[in-house]
């Protein structure tokens, strides 16, 4: 298993739709306008955060089969792999549902979206509700082929669906015009093409040769559902530190449009996505770091690693984050506006900030997942999000976007407070 390969194929994944956002997004602001702009980040942030209802299956198919191969047990892959996709499919129906029901209250009244563009943005939080279901399912596949050490076939179609995400709305914008719902619908399309992909690279774990008996079905089906529990208790926990954490990370959107208007939801949104995509350099060390921790078997060794890239990680994050603050204004003046940047800069730097705290956090994220103790990061979270509603209501509140992003750093420090420590003692037992 090579770190620095899965490493640089999980950066050309995340990195190159960054490409196609570049390009498209001034256009597709242009032609949207501010609102409906604001309500597409939305979409992107309600399909993205959806992707929670895998239940932690994703996670816990790369944890569960890179153990499996680890142990020379590669024969029981497919009944993992089965049992995962089934779970994913099956919470991801929950995920539509509920998406469903919300789709009128978000557009009508919470989310503060003008009367003109209420029944557009209902239309595509309800065609992007059906987009739950691939997006579930595409988590668990990832997470497969990333405990097959098939980084190069899952990055292939991250690539693919990145690049959608921002060139399909602009080809919306030119055939259609500025709707939302075609929009909603084209991405929807692509989520469902991942999945085909991805179901046909990992074709020989689940379709099963020759012909099976009643016995053998009836054993199948014992081996499914045990190996559905074993997914669901390491996945649980997962889940709840999935449902909370893309909430503090994209939830103020939703917190300061209902406060602001989604008129003015770019200011905010804009730099804080390209932020969360600076990330992408720390996930894709850390999606290689997890099957690399989890197969360590010795504690000085397991220690080494983690201080080591520890280490690498907080330099990283050091100079990407500099470099942000130093070419914020140029880069946000040339690829929008003047104006745009102006009203930008003090909420960029402050997020930038957490973003290193954040990126630099992943690693002992990662290790704890490693481990199997998905319940203390979870607990963490809890934690968190008590903490992190009452300071950004109050901060949000009283400073508007600047007290929104100050509200995020702070609640990043602190999850980085406790990971850090928690890591600590973890490797002083062992």
């Amino acid at each position: 298993m090579s770190l620095k390969r899965n490493t640089i194929w999980n950066l050309v994944g995340n990195g190159l739709p960054l490409l196609a956002a570049a390009a498209c997004i001034p256009y597709t602001l242009r032609h949207l306008g501010a609102e409906a702009f604001g309500v597409l980040t939305l979409i992107w942030a309600l399909i993205g955060y959806f992707s929670l209802f895998d239940f932690g299956a994703g996670r816990a198919l790369t944890y569960e089969i890179s153990r499996l191969i680890s142990g020379n047990h590669e024969q029981a892959i497919p009944d993992v792999l089965r049992a995962g996709l089934l779970l994913t499919a099956l919470t991801g129906l929950l995920g539509t549902l509920i998406m469903f029901v919300l789709a009128p209250f978000l557009a009508q009244s919470w989310l503060k979206i003008s009367v003109p563009w209420q029944h557009d943005s209902q239309l595509a939080f309800q065609i992007a509700a059906i987009g739950v279901i691939p997006t579930t399912v595409t988590s668990g596949l990832r997470g497969a082929l990333e405990g097959m050490d098939r980084f190069r076939a899952s990055n292939l179609n991250k690539i693919f669906l990145g690049f959608c995400l921002f060139i399909l709305p602009a080809i919306s914008i030119y055939l259609h015009g500025p709707g939302l719902w075609q929009i909603a619908l084209y991405l929807v399309i692509a989520r469902l093409l991942v999945v085909a992909s991805s179901f046909f690279q990992l074709r020989e774990f689940l379709i099963s040769p020759g012909k099976q008996t009643i016995a053998s079905v009836a054993t199948d089906q014992t081996h499914l559902a045990t190996r559905m529990r074993s997914l669901m208790s390491y996945g649980l926990w997962v889940t709840v530190s999935s449902i909370i954490s893309p909430l503090m990370v994209f939830g103020d959107r939703f917190f300061v449009s209902a406060m602001v208007g989604a008129d003015k939801l770019s200011v905010y949104s804009i730099p804080q996505e390209g932020l969360m995509r600076m990330l992408i350099v720390p996930m894709a060390i850390c999606g290689a770091l997890l099957p690399l921790f989890a197969t360590i078997t010795t504690a000085k060794e397991l220690e080494a690693c983690y201080h080591q890239n520890y280490k690498r990680m907080a330099l990283i994050m050091a100079g990407l984050c500099i470099a942000t603050a130093l070419l914020a204004y140029p880069a946000l003046s040339i690829w929008l506006s003047p104006e745009f940047a102006i009203a930008a800069l003090p909420i960029t730097f402050i997020l930038t900030t957490g973003t290193f705290l954040n990126g630099t956090a992943l690693v002992p994220h990662t290790l704890l997942h490693a481990q199997g103790r998905t319940k203390l990061t979870a607990q963490f979270h809890l934690l968190e999000l008590v903490v992190y509603v009452a300071v950004l209501y109050v901060l949000a509140t009283e400073y508007g976007l600047i007290g929104a992003a100050l509200a995020w750093t702070i609640r990043v420090s602190i999850d980085w407070l406790l990971l850090h420590f928690a890591v600590k003692r973890s490797l002083t037992k062992n």
